[in-house]
């Protein structure tokens, strides 16, 4: 499969993640699971998880249990969003986020007033982007959920916890410049490696997650 998407750059979703409510309270044992991965490849994450523009607009990492609703700042291109997405088909976890045919992300990515967002191309099974950045986990078409930016980029749905900790450092050590497995079996030993001791057997099928390889379009 392959689609596009518009994902937020990470150097502003960093500074919304230390400013939110779950980074002050958590923020010793955070940083503690976060010093696996050098600062610079945080700066440098461009995956899947990176709040991309959906179908609703949303408050961004670590900001999910605060009161309140995300202001829509972009209802142009929000429109535009819904009208190429279409009815939902209550398969795709909500919000969502990829579109078909690039056409009609550039013309989203138009509409917009914001320049915090980049155009990526994204590929699952046999097929590659044209410029591959790397590959990534988690869930496909929406729900913006990356098992790899929750674990060490901004820990949101899985605040960290002694199972972290074991974690080998050779998983990260693997990464590339862009914050992402160089190789789809590197992103697929990662899966299987957090699955059994982050995630724990019972959270989630594992059909629910994928190996998405992430592309530049520019």
């Amino acid at each position: 499969m392959r689609a596009y998407a518009l994902m937020q750059r990470p150097l502003e979703l960093e500074a919304i993640y230390r400013s939110s409510p779950l980074y002050e309270r958590w923020h010793c044992e955070i940083d503690a699971i976060r010093s696996r991965l050098p600062d610079r490849l945080r700066q440098c994450y461009r995956g899947i998880g990176r709040y991309p523009f959906t179908e609703y607009p949303e408050l961004g990492p670590g900001w999910q249990w605060s009161a309140g609703s995300a202001d829509d700042i972009e209802p142009e291109a929000r429109k535009l969003m819904l009208g190429f997405l279409g009815a939902y088909d209550y398969e795709t976890k909500s919000p969502r986020a990829f579109l078909e045919h690039a056409e009609h992300l550039k013309a989203v990515l138009a509409a917009l007033h914001s320049t915090t967002y980049e155009m990526v191309e994204l590929c699952t099974g046999a097929e590659y982007p044209q410029n591959l950045l790397g590959f990534d986990v988690g869930y496909w078409g929406g729900g913006n959920f990356s098992i790899l930016c929750d674990v060490v980029v901004w820990p949101v749905w899985h605040p960290p916890t002694r199972d972290m900790l074991p974690l080998p450092a050779q998983a990260f050590r693997e990464l590339n410049a862009h914050c992402l497995f160089p190789t789809q079996r590197g992103a697929e030993t990662y899966l299987g490696l957090v699955q059994a001791t982050v995630m724990g057997r019972n959270e989630a099928e594992p059909g629910e997650f994928t190996v998405i390889g992430v592309g530049s379009t520019g």
